[in-house]
């Protein structure tokens, strides 16, 4: 009776086994196959390079489909990071040295992880603005590097769904570069690292040289997106973010309220007005999350929002955008009585 009794033990362990061996040959059999299905690698001319990024690629699925269940800096996940990591490096080695295909591929592949994005679940287990403000900063200048490099930069796997995503990584990077500004330093409270950022006259260079670089890429890869609306209202949105805090910073590390004819002059200055009118119009005509997000984090008057006053500011300083900027600040404060009355 107790031999019988282990015989069946052991057949229902060699059963589990069994059925675990299947189901783990199934799953990495379908998502190799889905992998290659979606990235042909004979579309690749560094296909030794494409080769790990794939592989790298199959880690990040598994990753994505155990993350309902784990978060990323758990036991279960760590392996699989850990080989992820270590493909995406290797394909990383393989490129040439004008090739950027490991920028569309980094950030396709820790843009969650990283918190680069807001992640699934909400888990910022591993994401960046967790870190200390001192190695917050080197992957903060890492990601500057990253946009530096990349409108320039070739791709040399041609396929649809990286040309459709080659605007995409750059709108990532450049939105969490500039999300992310005051993690750079210490202080007790959001306003200290503020007042530092916005004295901080490297930062000032930084800001300037993401917004000329930003604007290459959204005229160069902006058409081949899905989402073109969408996208090109983030785009709007981030180069009046971005160049209004330019001039905001330039009043603080300048001490002054009176601005120099290049930023009067510039082509940016009207490129924001204009960019502005079509978001107001777009917040106006269409009532979604993304049109609410842009107006509470740009147009709303509150604590958040510096750009009102880097419009009135630009009204009362450059007489030479007149008078379309006097009309923007108008609309601006229609909008924020037409909101206020709403929320009433």
């Amino acid at each position: 009776m107790k031999k019988y009794k282990n015989k069946i033990i052991l057949a229902f362990i060699g059963l589990v086994l069994m059925s675990v061996y299947i189901f783990f040959t199934t799953w990495q059999k379908r998502t190799y196959q889905e992998v290659h299905m979606m990235y042909p690698l004979e579309k690749s001319k560094n296909q030794k390079a494409s080769e790990e990024f794939l592989k790298a690629m199959e880690y990040r699925i598994y990753i994505k489909e155990l993350h309902p269940i784990f978060d990323y800096d758990s036991t279960v996940i760590a392996p699989l990071l850990a080989k992820m990591d270590y493909h995406f490096k290797r394909g990383q080695t393989l490129l040439p040295k004008d090739s950027v295909e490991d920028i569309v591929w980094w950030t396709l592949f820790y843009k969650e992880i990283y918190g680069l994005l807001v992640p699934p679940r909400n888990d910022n287990s591993m994401a960046y603005e967790n870190l200390p403000p001192k190695e917050f900063r080197k992957v903060h200048d890492m990601v500057f590097e990253m946009i530096m490099r990349y409108p320039e930069g070739k791709v040399y796997f041609d396929i649809p769904e990286i040309k459709a995503f080659r605007f995409k990584v750059m709108a990532i990077l450049v939105g969490f570069y500039i999300d992310r500004c005051t993690r750079r330093y210490e202080g007790k409270d959001q306003k200290i690292r503020a007042v530092k950022a916005a004295n901080d006259i490297e930062l000032y260079k930084h800001l300037n040289s993401i917004l000329n670089k930003y604007k290459l890429t959204y005229y160069k890869f902006s058409q081949n997106v899905t989402n073109r609306q969408f996208m090109q209202n983030e785009y709007f949105s981030d180069v009046i973010y971005i160049y209004t805090e330019v001039i905001m910073n330039y009043t603080f590390i300048y001490h002054t309220q009176n601005l120099p004819a290049d930023i009067c002059n510039s082509d940016n200055s009207k490129l924001i007005i204009q960019y502005s009118n079509r978001l107001i119009k777009y917040i106006e005509d269409e009532k979604d999350l993304q049109s609410e997000r842009i107006y509470e984090s740009l147009f709303k008057r509150n604590h958040i929002s510096f750009v009102p006053d880097i419009f009135k500011l630009l009204n009362y300083r450059c007489p030479n955008l007149q008078p379309e900027i006097t009309q923007l600040v108008d609309k601006v404060n229609q909008l924020n009585i037409k909101f206020n009355t709403k929320d009433k």
